[in-house]
Formats: C-alpha cells, sequence, structure tokens
C-alpha cells in the first residue's frame, strides 16, 4: 500500500452542494420563496432534525416525516425524496485530482457527513470520480458526524492503516482540527485546487497531472 492514504471529504471538496434548491422547491409547493422557507425550516429545527439524519438516527422516511410535519407539506416520500436529493455539481479540479491519485497507487477514502438520501444519489451521479475511491465512509452509516472522533476512527479502521498515515481534506476547519486530534494529518481545502496539490506535495505526496 502506498502512503499516505488520503481521505476527502465530500461535500464542497469533491462537490459542491447548495441547499437553497431544496428551499426552492419544497417552498413552491407552498407559494413560498426559497429564503421564506428556508426562514421557516430554520425556525421548525431543521438543523437538529439534519444532524439526526447524518447520524444515522432517523431513517429516510421518518426523516421525511417529521420534517413534513413541521412544516405543513403533505406529499409521498418519493416526491420528497427527489426533491431533496439533487443539489449537487462535481467540482471538476479536484475529480481530476483524485483521478491523478488513484493513477499513482495511492489508497483513496471518502469521508462525508451525509444522509441515507443524498449518499446513494452522489454515489450514482458523481460514480466516475467516485469508483476511484477505495472505501466510503458515510455518517449515517457510521453513527458519528465530523468532527467526532469516532468519525475518524471509522475512516482510519476502513483504510487499515495507522492514524499517522492518513490525510484528511476537508473544507472546514473544525473537521481538519478533528482529525487533527484523531492523529490523522490535516489539510483544509478553501476552493483552490492548486493550493491543495502544494499543500499536499509538501507533506510528501506525488501528483504528476496536469490537474489546475
Amino acid at each position: 500500500m502506498r502512503l499516505p492514504v488520503l481521505m476527502f471529504d465530500f461535500g464542497n471538496v469533491i462537490g459542491f452542494f447548495d441547499y437553497m434548491l431544496i428551499f426552492g422547491r419544497f417552498g413552491a409547493r407552498l407559494g413560498m420563496s426559497a429564503d421564506e422557507f428556508r426562514t421557516l425550516v430554520e425556525a421548525k429545527g431543521m438543523s437538529r432534525l439534519l444532524a439526526e439524519f447524518e447520524r444515522g438516527a432517523l431513517a429516510p422516511e421518518e426523516f421525511s416525516r417529521r420534517i413534513q410535519a413541521e412544516v405543513g407539506l403533505d406529499i409521498p416520500f418519493e416526491e420528497f425524496a427527489a426533491d431533496w436529493e439533487d443539489i449537487f455539481e462535481l467540482n471538476t479540479s479536484v475529480g481530476e485530482l483524485v483521478a491523478d491519485l488513484k493513477r499513482q497507487g495511492y489508497t483513496l477514502v471518502l469521508g462525508s457527513n451525509t444522509n441515507g438520501i443524498h449518499a446513494p444519489f452522489f454515489r450514482r451521479q458523481f460514480r466516475e470520480t467516485l469508483d476511484h475511491f477505495d472505501h466510503l465512509v458515510y455518517s449515517h452509516e457510521a453513527r458519528f458526524l465530523k468532527p467526532d472522533r469516532g468519525f475518524f476512527d471509522a475512516c482510519v479502521e476502513a483504510a487499515g492503516v495507522s492514524a499517522g498515515s492518513c490525510v484528511f481534506i476537508d473544507d472546514l476547519e473544525a473537521n481538519v482540527e478533528g482529525a487533527s486530534a484523531a492523529g490523522l494529518k490535516g489539510v483544509v481545502y478553501r476552493g483552490d485546487t492548486p493550493k491543495l496539490i502544494e499543500d499536499l506535495r509538501a507533506i510528501g505526496v506525488e501528483i504528476l497531472g496536469d490537474v489546475r
């Protein structure tokens, strides 16, 4: 196995996401703007319910039922899921980097706070990129949310190496700090892929392709 094992966050690293798309779709069903629906759903505790969902404490159908009950929606689960799932766009430059790293023989792990509706959708949507990953660690399956220590322990266990042999790349400093506290090396990605490449090369990662 070529070291270090490279672990990537999904949201705003591999793929960009926009919850306003969800708010616009649900809002339209209630005669509201996206901003109006966001205000409503935030007041009704969406962040708490979403955390439970992404920790695996709620099944998709139960999450749908509870959100709908809070905001006054009444649609079948299949329609809820269709409105909820499609919010992603591939970060092409990081996708190219991932492909290059796989060509160089690195073991790749995806480590994402996500849920049982989004994960299957983006796994299909970005199959070409995600097929390069050797392991996919999702919060709703691991039952831990970043930056909890348990999440990073699950990533290390999946990789089958020591924590010190792993590098975790995330857009949130709190998550990188959590990775570092768990013994991994952490790299913050701020949307600048050339800087990410520079940071990885600085810790000995070989990147040969013309990735920008």
